[in-house]
C-alpha cells in the first residue's frame, strides 16, 4: 500500500470514528426514550462526509456493539435478580422483563421500576460501549468489494473501497496469506464481502473474512469440565493442568506496566498517550489470546464431545487492578471467541452452567464450606477428608453439575446452596448425626455473659 492510498484510509478512519461515537449516541437516545431498539436509523440528515452506504456500515458496526453490551447486561441482570431476596412473583415479573431486554419501557408498575433501578446500577458499572476507543473499521460489501486480480501477477486479490471522495474509489491490494489460503482449501468455505480494517498508531492492519459452514456436533468423544483457575488458565476433570506459566508471566508483565504507569505519573503523561504503554498493553492482551487459542485448540485435537464450562469470573486473579482490567478485556472475550469457534467450526458442544460454590464443594461426598478451602491451591474436605488439588475439583463439579437442570444458570447462589446442603446431609449420614448431636448438646454459655479476665491486678470486664 503506497502513501497516498494510507492516507486516505487514515483520514477516511479519523471521519469514520466520528460516526461511530455520533450513531452510538442516537442508538442510545432512542433506546432510552422508546424502551426498544429499532430495525434501522435512518441517516440522510448524518452528513459528516459519508454517503449512505457507508452511514449503513457505520450503524451495523454500533448496533453490533450495543447488541454485545446488552446481552451481557442480561446475564448480570439475571444474576441479580436470582441472588436477591425477592418474591417468587416478583422475580418471574423481572425475568420475562430481561428476556425482551425491556429495561426502559414505557410502563410503570413495580417490576418494570425495579428493573429501572437495576439495570441503572448496571450502566453505573459499565457505561454504553465508548466509540472513541474503537480502531476497527468493519466494512461490508456495499462500501468493501472484494475482486480477484484480473491483470495483475503480484496479487491474487483487491479491494475496491469507498472513499470520502465521491465516484473515487479506493483499490487495496491483498497480500499473500498461507492461513487465509488454507482456510479456503477447506470443504464449504468462501470468502465473506466483508473487511474488517484495524488502525493503531498509524499502522494499517486489513483483514477479510471469510463463511464457514456449521460443523455437524460430534457424536464421539468424552464430556470434559473446565475450570478457569487461579494458578493455572484451565484445569480440566481428568485431573490435568494447562497453561501453568501462564500467570507467572502475566506478574512479571504487572510489575513492569506497574513500574511503567508509576513513571509516566511522575512525568505527568497520561498513560493512553505512551506508545511504549499501549505496545505493552497490546503485548499482554495478544499473549493471552495465543495462550487460549493454543490450550483450546489442544483439547480441539482430543476426541472430546463437550466441554462444560462456567461463566467467567478474572476477579480473582491475584494481579493488579491495571492488569485485571487489561486480562478482562482481552481474556474473557478471547475465550468465548474461541468456544464459539470450536462449537461452530468443529461440532463440539459447550455447555454453560453456574460456578456457584464449585470452589469450596467437595467433589467425592458434596460438602460445601469455606474451610474446605484453606489454600488457593489445595482442597481438603472436612468432612471425608479428601485431598485435591482445588482447581481439579472445582472442574469436577462443574462436569456434575452438567446434569442439573439448565445447569442451574436460573436460579440464585441461595437455593444452590440449600440445595448441596440437603444433598450432602441425605448423602453422609455420619455429617447429619453429627450436626444433630451438637445440636441437642448442651448449649455454649452466650457471650453476653459477663466474664472477668484478671491480668497483672486489671479486671476487664
Amino acid at each position: 500500500m503506497n502513501q497516498g492510498k494510507q492516507e486516505q484510509l487514515l483520514a477516511l478512519a479519523k471521519v469514520w470514528r466520528d460516526a461511530l461515537m455520533y450513531s452510538m449516541r442516537q442508538w442510545a437516545q432512542l433506546l432510552l426514550a422508546e424502551g426498544k431498539l429499532p430495525r434501522w436509523l435512518d441517516a440522510k440528515r448524518f452528513g459528516m462526509g459519508l454517503s449512505q452506504r457507508q452511514w449503513d456500515s457505520v450503524n451495523r458496526q454500533t448496533r453490533a456493539a450495543l447488541d454485545s453490551w446488552m446481552r451481557l447486561r442480561q446475564d448480570e441482570f439475571r444474576r441479580i435478580v436470582n441472588d436477591s431476596t425477592l418474591t417468587q412473583e416478583q422475580r418471574i415479573a423481572l425475568h420475562r422483563i430481561n428476556k425482551r431486554m425491556a429495561w426502559w419501557e414505557r410502563s410503570d408498575d413495580d417490576g418494570h421500576r425495579l428493573a429501572r433501578r437495576i439495570i441503572r446500577h448496571l450502566r453505573c458499572r459499565v457505561p454504553f460501549p465508548d466509540m472513541r476507543r474503537c480502531h476497527t473499521l468493519s466494512m461490508d460489501g456495499k462500501i468493501a468489494d472484494i475482486q480477484n486480480s484480473v491483470a495483475s501477477s503480484r496479487y491474487a486479490r483487491w479491494v475496491k473501497v469507498s472513499t470520502l471522495t465521491k465516484g473515487k474509489p479506493m483499490y487495496l491490494p491483498l497480500g499473500d496469506n498461507m492461513r487465509l489460503e488454507g482456510q479456503l482449501m477447506q470443504p464449504g468455505v468462501r470468502l465473506a464481502n466483508h473487511l474488517q480494517v484495524n488502525i493503531h498508531d498509524g499502522r494499517i492492519d486489513a483483514h477479510v473474512m471469510t463463511v464457514q459452514p456449521a460443523a455437524t456436533p460430534r457424536e464421539y468423544g468424552e464430556t470434559l469440565g473446565l475450570d478457569w483457575g487461579c494458578k493455572t488458565m484451565f484445569a480440566t476433570s481428568d485431573g490435568r493442568l494447562l497453561g501453568i506459566r501462564l500467570y507467572q508471566w502475566l506478574q512479571e508483565r504487572d510489575k513492569e506496566l506497574t513500574r511503567l504507569g508509576a513513571e509516566l505519573n511522575h512525568a505527568r503523561i497520561p498513560c493512553h498517550k505512551s506508545k511504549r504503554y499501549r505496545a505493552l498493553n497490546r503485548r499482554i492482551r495478544s499473549y493471552f489470546t495465543n495462550e487460549v487459542g493454543r490450550l483450546l485448540n489442544k483439547l480441539e485435537r482430543e476426541q472430546v464431545r463437550e466441554l462444560v464450562v462456567e461463566d467467567l469470573d478474572l476477579r480473582a486473579l491475584r494481579v493488579s487492578r491495571r492488569m485485571k482490567r487489561i486480562i478482562s478485556r482481552a481474556g474473557r472475550s478471547a475465550v468465548k471467541r474461541k468456544l464459539t469457534r470450536l462449537e461452530q467450526g468443529e461440532g463440539i458442544t459447550v455447555t454453560t452452567v453456574n460456578p456457584a460454590y464449585t470452589s469450596q464443594t467437595c467433589s467425592k461426598c458434596g460438602n460445601v464450606g469455606k474451610r474446605n478451602r484453606r489454600t488457593q491451591a489445595t482442597f481438603h474436605c472436612t468432612c471425608c477428608n479428601h485431598r485435591i488439588n482445588a482447581d481439579i475439583n472445582a472442574s469436577r463439579n462443574i462436569l456434575a453439575r452438567r446434569s442439573r437442570k439448565e445447569g442451574w444458570r436460573r436460579i440464585g447462589r441461595t437455593q444452590i446452596l440449600s440445595t448441596l446442603r440437603k444433598e450432602h446431609e441425605q448423602r453422609c449420614l455420619s455429617h447429619a448425626e453429627r450436626n444433630a448431636a451438637q445440636s441437642t448438646a448442651t448449649p455454649r454459655p452466650s457471650r453476653t455473659d459477663t466474664e472477668v479476665k484478671i491480668i497483672s491486678g486489671i479486671k476487664y470486664h
